[in-house]
């Protein structure tokens, strides 16, 4: 679904409303979901891929 260098936006989370990074890598949490190793603006820190959006669907959805 997502893949390194790509520009996502987490819409879910500690960082929400809406948080942009880039995906700097992967992993499988132990409830076999996939985490995200992402470099926001201020710090890198991992999202959860279901909480997160492909930069381009997330303009669609607001109208972009």
């Amino acid at each position: 679904m997502f893949s390194v260098g790509e520009f996502i936006v987490e819409r879910e989370g500690a960082r929400a409303p809406a948080s942009f990074g880039v995906v700097k890598g992967f992993e499988t949490a132990a409830n076999g979901e996939q985490l995200l190793d992402v470099q926001f603006p201020t710090n890198r820190l991992y999202a959860f891929a279901s909480q997160c959006l492909p930069y381009r669907e997330w303009l669609d959805e607001q109208g972009f």
